[in-house]
């Protein structure tokens, strides 16, 4: 079943992200990308702050080592084409969004691997992280794609017109199925794994959003909800594959789980809190 799960997965992840490079020129990559300062503090609390704070704060939490595990994975792989959608319904700044994803799809090939080897415990079953699959797994399921979208954006941008109709959707019917697959799978798991790794999943998602949002204070509105809603959805369909693929049936890809749907819940209440916030404020003015 879990050959059967990954293979369903990364199928639809692959078709989600060509889905976001056919939907970005080369233009709008390069004038997100010139935004030097705004990109870079994107990157900083992807790629440092999300993984120091995880590391540090998981060293004074008595959790197996399998659980661990599961969040450190979800700590490096930043930033998922998932939460583009949730930018959209918290009214984010989009395209800044879209550019960060790409931006950071390509770095997570180096970054990734690099955060793990450095942060990850032993697993409790003697499971050892395989960089090569790891890298294998981003540039499968991210860099790949990403290039092949983009590259037909540019040649052909009436194919990418008409792949846009129907891709994206196959591809997020794709993801909810196979969520569902491991839902089924993992329902024992779940109810085993106690409270506290759920309050400590919550805590965490919680703690990226407010990275996220505090990263762009002094920016515009809309970029600071752009970044705090990127920031806390990981890319949980990478961290499935890796957790997958070198931590098979631990309670690792039980944890990743349940900080997905979390992630997913608190940015879209979030956004509607944020929002609400907004028009509120415009309406006191």
């Amino acid at each position: 079943m879990a050959g059967i799960i990954n293979f369903l997965l990364l199928i639809s992840v692959m078709c989600l992200v060509l889905g976001v490079g056919l939907s970005v020129p080369f233009g709008k990559l390069l004038a997100v990308a010139t935004q030097y300062q705004l990109v870079l503090r994107g990157l900083v609390a992807n790629f440092v702050i999300v993984p120091c704070v995880f590391t540090l704060a998981l060293r004074g939490m008595s959790f197996s080592p399998d659980v661990v595990i599961g969040l450190l994975v979800l700590a490096a792989v930043p930033v998922a084409a998932l939460a583009l959608p949730f930018v959209g319904m918290g009214r984010g700044d989009v395209p800044y969004a879209v550019g960060l994803t790409l931006i950071v799809a390509f770095l997570s090939l180096p970054l990734t691997p690099l955060i793990l080897a450095l942060s990850l415990p032993p697993s409790e079953a003697g499971l050892q992280i395989d960089t090569l699959k790891i890298l294998q797994t981003l540039l499968t399921a991210q860099v790949i794609p990403l290039s092949v979208g983009m590259t037909i954006r540019h040649l052909r941008p009436l194919w990418a017109e008409k792949l846009l109709q129907f891709l994206p959707k196959l591809a997020r019917i794709g993801v909810v199925f196979t969520l569902t697959l491991i839902a089924a799978t993992q329902a024992r798991q779940m109810v085993d794994l106690g409270i506290l790794p759920y309050l400590a999943s919550l805590f965490f998602v919680i703690v990226c959003v407010l990275i996220g949002d505090v990263m762009m204070r002094g920016e515009a509105a809309a970029t600071r909800r752009s970044l705090a809603i990127s920031t806390a959805i990981r890319n949980a369909a990478v961290a499935f594959l890796i957790v997958n693929t070198n931590f098979p049936g631990s309670p690792a890809l039980t944890i990743v789980f349940v900080f997905a749907l979390l992630s997913l819940l608190v940015s879209f209440i979030y956004g509607k809190i944020m929002i609400g916030a907004a028009v509120q404020s415009a309406e006191a003015s």
